[in-house]
């Protein structure tokens, strides 16, 4: 077993702290600004957030809300990130909640945020129909551009990194 103080000689461990400290970093002041709202997984707050400045709506005061993520108008939206490596040509996996939503009380509707190396890169809004009805297991990105559920919204601004 290696002890601490060799652990602290290995560079491997310098160098992931000042990278890690960078990323706590980031977290941090994106929490303090608002664009997520914990320490899960920052895509799907971020995706949350604008979902919601998209369609003019509010986050529901509690993370906790078992059907949906935004409130805006009469729409109660389920926000799913879509935040793969490039390699993976994986989609959104329907769960067994998609599939039981309660229309009257749960979400009227989903959106799919996709993000393209950890940048914003499309929206798309389908009524919660789609995903409860859907015959396939998964939901990729090609079926929702076959409904013609692409927001249009543009994203660029989160290209100029």
């Amino acid at each position: 077993m290696t002890g601490s103080k060799s652990l602290l000689r290995d560079g491997r461990i310098q160098k992931a702290a000042g990278v890690w400290a960078e990323y706590v970093k980031a977290k941090r002041a994106l929490l303090e600004a608002g664009l997520i709202r914990s320490f899960k997984a920052a895509e799907a707050d971020f995706a949350e957030w604008l979902v919601a400045v998209v369609f003019d709506g509010e986050l529901p005061p509690s993370k906790s809300y078992a059907g949906y993520d935004v409130i805006a108008g009469n729409r109660r939206i389920q926000v799913k990130s879509i935040a793969k490596m490039p390699d993976n040509p994986n989609g959104y996996i329907i769960v067994k909640k998609d599939r039981k939503n309660d229309r009257e009380t749960g979400a009227t509707h989903y959106a799919f945020v996709f993000f393209d190396e950890l940048i914003p890169d499309a929206i798309f809004l389908v009524k919660e129909a789609f995903v409860r009805q859907f015959p396939k297991k998964q939901i990729k990105r090609p079926h929702l551009e076959n409904a013609n559920s692409r927001v249009e919204v543009d994203l660029n601004v989160f290209r100029r990194l």
